[in-house]
């Protein structure tokens, strides 16, 4: 998993504010307005959380050939929707909490002239970082205990593939409520792709939108790739 966007992280312990404490600053830092539409925030807050629990209860039961499976059809998708990666710099995540793992499709970027790249927590509520991952390079633990490479000249990714817990027909994803991505895509610039990859299953009919979340070019599922229709 990316070191994106974990609120409730594994250990149990407080992590970064999740997005639904957008509400909570001065519309003019780039807050929500004052009520209604800050008890809105808190309700689509609240429902978010009970959402993304039943979804990764439901991905967690799911037998490890079946993911494994998933995520085997998920990187020949990417394959198509992605094209050639020679000089790109692309960037996935390290796998946890029953994600799909592309570490093997990653690597095979390398061998196609693609830099592979892992994303990195440097400071808390800040976009993430990059740095080059290949198989055996040295990793140290970073946030949440998540492997991270231990050393490398900062990146920028060409192409940035998100995890989801949950994804609507727009392409919004559901993360896990830390807003690391969210922010990490507001500073991405106009060249960058995004992708989130996921579970057929795991689309819903919306994740109520917020203003701080920014939507996937793509969102790339076992069974194919959802596009908006209005992009």
């Amino acid at each position: 998993m990316n070191d994106d966007d974990i609120a409730d992280g594994g250990s149990g312990g407080s992590y970064a504010s999740p997005p639904c404490f957008w509400h909570e600053l001065d519309p003019s830092q780039g807050g929500l307005p004052a009520e209604p539409d800050a008890q809105q925030a808190r309700d689509v807050a609240r429902w978010r959380k009970a959402e993304r629990i039943r979804l990764l209860d439901a991905r967690a039961a799911l037998p490890l050939a079946v993911r494994e499976a998933a995520a085997a059809a998920i990187a020949a998708h990417l394959d198509r929707v992605i094209g050639d990666v020679a000089g790109k710099v692309v960037s996935a995540y390290w796998p946890i909490r029953s994600e799909l793992d592309l570490r093997p499709w990653l690597a095979t970027l390398i061998a196609r002239g693609a830099v592979a790249a892992l994303p990195l927590v440097v400071e808390k509520a800040a976009p993430l970082r990059f740095r080059a991952w290949a198989p055996g390079v040295r990793m140290t633990r970073g946030f949440w205990n998540i492997p991270v490479p231990a050393e490398g000249d900062w990146l920028t990714p060409d192409i940035l593939i998100s995890p989801v817990v949950g994804h609507d027909a727009d392409c919004y994803r559901l993360g896990y409520g830390g807003g690391y991505f969210d922010r990490t895509l507001a500073v991405a610039g106009p060249g960058a792709r995004a992708y989130g990859v996921g579970l057929a299953a795991s689309r819903i009919a919306t994740i109520y939108p917020q203003p701080h979340d920014i939507p996937m070019r793509a969102v790339v599922t076992e069974t194919g790739v959802c596009q908006p229709s209005a992009r």
